[in-house]
């Protein structure tokens, strides 16, 4: 009886084993897929497309990040607005933001943006781990940051003694624009324009 016993135990240890491998490897091969989809759908161009996101990929350019330095390097948009974790929660993330902007840009038909609503918001979708990715050795530059050390440095040194203590502490917090400089005036000037191009066709439609 005990053999049985045991002999029963060995299968079921023996078809747990099996199952678990089985899962993983299913697991991996589904997520190879989804991370080439991840890919296709994060590039520069890709997040740009939109009409409302041409004031964003237009003032992008012109930041540090987007290739305005010595280096001539360029982020990608998914470095700032999408989390490094794992693909599951960067699918979440991607999916759910990517369908509200399809939906204001094709089912609302929005012409732009609200800055003035969403700015605030900024910390909501953007995220450190691309800040922390790029700029490793920041946090320990500031941590020993003198008098005589950069007013960066410093000033992070200041930024970072809140991290444990403030619920609400990201890059973003005190980093407003700097991906994108000027955004609210040039969506404020855009505006103006679309503006000044329909007073025109109204007194053109009237004068007819």
């Amino acid at each position: 009886m005990k053999k049985l016993l045991t002999g029963i135990r060995s299968v079921k240890g023996a078809v747990f084993a099996a199952i678990l491998t089985i899962g993983g490897g299913l697991g991996l091969l589904a997520a190879l897929p989804a991370s080439e989809v991840m890919h296709a759908l994060s590039t520069n161009e890709f997040c740009s497309g939109c009409h409302t996101m041409t004031p964003m990929a237009e003032t992008f350019k012109q930041s540090v990040h987007g290739g305005n330095n010595s280096q001539g390097f360029v982020a990608d948009c998914v470095s700032c607005h999408l989390p490094e974790s794992n693909v599951v929660e960067e699918l979440w993330v991607k999916g759910t933001s990517g369908m509200r902007h399809l939906w204001g840009e094709y089912v609302l038909q929005m012409d732009a943006l609200d800055y003035d609503a969403l700015h605030p918001k900024r910390t909501e979708y953007v995220f450190d781990s691309g800040c922390v990715n790029c700029h490793r050795t920041l946090e320990e530059r500031a941590a020993v940051a003198t008098e005589t050390s950069p007013i960066s440095d410093q000033t992070h040194q200041l930024a970072f003694a809140r991290k444990d203590t403030d619920s609400n502490w990201q890059c973003s917090s005190c980093h407003y624009d700097i991906a994108h400089p000027g955004l609210k005036r040039e969506m404020r000037l855009r505006e103006e324009s679309v503006l000044r191009d329909l007073a025109k066709f109204s007194g053109v439609e009237n004068n007819g």
